[in-house]
């Protein structure tokens, strides 16, 4: 049995960086309130509820004068202004690329324009940008169906922003349906069609490629977790015959790999490289694996029993084996 391990993976940018902030804050504080997961990482919580982190309902189950961290997913203006008038000490862990979207969206709020919001209305970096301005022109879409019930916008500028981790052909195709309706409606950021990850982005891409040659991918990730779920989104889209999301490898069932010839294993962003180890190591011993990197990147280091092997586009029909190696071109992001 082969088994294909996709990069890149492990934790993304953003998440790294709430980690070692996590693990600063918990030196100067007794205690840390949350009132969400501040990772999609099982494991990760379970470790820093250990150490000092308590996860409450609601932002008012905070006692008053205590610290609160937010996660990379930006925090609602709501909960700010409970914070200050509970006196709480604040650490933001807003993602930079999520910040650097709130703040396009309030530039263009700020001169006149339509907002237009591409996700998922209950999840928090929507609900935050929702919350970042007064503009009573701001509207979610996450579906054909929401745009088609937009309301007349041809005397406004308007403006679209995307959701950064959701699938890249769900947002492709609500674009162009905004397009149709909209003919004169701006893209929002820098001119990209998007403003998804390009993290979550490349691990859909990579998906696509290998789609064709397996029976199996298994995501390691929460179904909490957007990224993780466009992850999902992407094995299902492609065709591919069997697509499993995990959280850690207590999840793994005994059949998994039953009938199985080649899979595929991937990571949500909020996945550490120690979980997804675990994971790998839990699958060997449910068959006889050889594990192969795929693409090849000169910062991954191969182990004794793993092949590396190259990329190939969606149009190429050559064996993977036969395709020439290309770097990981994240590398930059990870260093």
């Amino acid at each position: 049995m082969i088994g294909y391990l996709l990069y890149p993976r492990g934790y993304c940018f953003g998440v790294k960086r709430i980690v070692d902030m996590t693990d600063q804050v918990l030196k100067l504080y007794k205690s840390v309130y949350v009132v969400e997961d501040i990772v999609h990482n099982k494991l990760f919580m379970n470790g820093v509820q250990a150490r000092g982190v308590t996860k409450v309902q609601s932002i008012d189950d905070v006692p008053d004068g205590s610290a609160i961290m937010f996660s990379t997913r930006g925090i609602p203006s709501k909960m700010l202004k409970k914070a200050d008038e509970k006196q709480l000490t604040v650490v933001d862990a807003t993602c930079p690329i999520v910040k650097e979207l709130q703040d396009a969206v309030l530039e263009k709020a700020e001169t006149g324009y339509a907002i237009i919001l591409i996700g998922n209305r209950t999840h928090q970096q929507i609900a935050t940008l929702l919350g970042a301005t007064d503009s009573d022109d701001m509207y979610v879409v996450y579906s054909d169906m929401d745009v088609d019930l937009l309301p007349d916008l041809s005397n406004k500028k308007v403006v679209y922003f995307t959701q950064t981790s959701l699938y890249s052909n769900d947002v492709a195709k609500i674009v162009n349906a905004l397009v149709t309706k909209i003919p004169h409606i701006e893209v929002g950021q820098s001119g990209k069609a998007d403003n998804i990850c390009s993290e979550t982005l490349d691990r859909q891409k990579v998906i696509a490629e290998i789609a064709s040659t397996i029976d199996l991918l298994i995501v390691v990730g929460s179904l909490h977790s957007a990224n993780a779920v466009s992850l999902v989104r992407t094995g299902e889209a492609c065709n591919i015959k069997r697509v499993v999301c995990i959280d850690a490898p207590d999840a793994i069932q005994n059949d998994l790999l039953d009938n199985v010839e080649k899979f595929a294993l991937i990571s949500a962003t909020s996945i550490d490289e120690a979980t997804i180890k675990s994971v790998e190591d839990t699958l060997q011993n449910l068959a006889g694996i050889k594990y192969v990197i795929y693409p090849q990147s000169d910062t991954q280091i191969v182990s004794a029993t793993q092949t590396v092997i190259g990329t190939q586009s969606a149009s190429d029909n050559q064996p993977i084996s036969n395709v020439q190696s290309t770097p990981d071109s994240k590398k930059a992001l990870n260093s």
